[in-house]
């Protein structure tokens, strides 16, 4: 009986300091999450998790640049918090097809984690900026990544330069299979 209700406990304290910890909750994502997600599937968390640290490090860019133009603005013409969060909402919108389709993924999955992303850290991004403290090690440090920002920007910069060696690869090949033709 002891035992049960030091679990109780324990797992009460874990909740409740879980919730002094985190961030706003998306509700429109726990809502629909409630409905699609499964635990039991590996992969699409892994990929869920995957897609999240890439658009939490697209999130990092985006906040990082907008800092910098408001820094440039005299203060009643910066933009607000809102207002980023809707630019970044409406990001998520144009982008989550392409990269879904990129991943492998469904365009509603990564929408919602888009979505959720934002809602829920970009506040804390923002603020982050705001008091000079290092965004880029933002995803990382809430845990949305394995990987710093600067990982992620080389990681990026080795996928371009494969895929373009790739294409040459395949360009030669054509080349090459036009010349046998003739």
């Amino acid at each position: 009986m002891l035992t049960i209700m030091a679990s109780l406990l324990s797992l009460s304290c874990f909740f409740h300091l879980s919730l002094v910890c985190a961030g706003p909750v998306d509700n429109e994502y726990q809502r629909w999450a409630a409905k699609t997600y499964k635990p039991d599937d590996k992969e699409a968390v892994e990929r869920g998790n995957t897609m999240a640290c890439v658009l939490c490090n697209l999130l990092t860019k985006t906040v990082i640049k907008t800092h910098k133009l408001n820094l440039e603005k005299p203060r009643e013409e910066r933009f607000t918090e809102e207002q980023t969060q809707d630019v970044l909402l409406d990001f998520c919108e144009q982008i989550s097809p392409n990269i879904a389709k990129k991943m492998n993924g469904y365009t509603q999955d990564l929408l919602m984690i888009c979505k959720r992303t934002v809602r829920e850290n970009i506040g804390d991004m923002i603020d982050a900026a705001s008091l000079g403290e290092d965004v880029t090690a933002f995803c990382k440090e809430q845990g949305l990544c394995q990987i710093s920002y600067e990982g992620m920007e080389k990681m990026q910069e080795l996928m371009l330069k494969f895929a373009e060696s790739e294409a040459k690869k395949q360009e030669q090949e054509k080349i090459e299979q036009n010349m046998e033709e003739l």
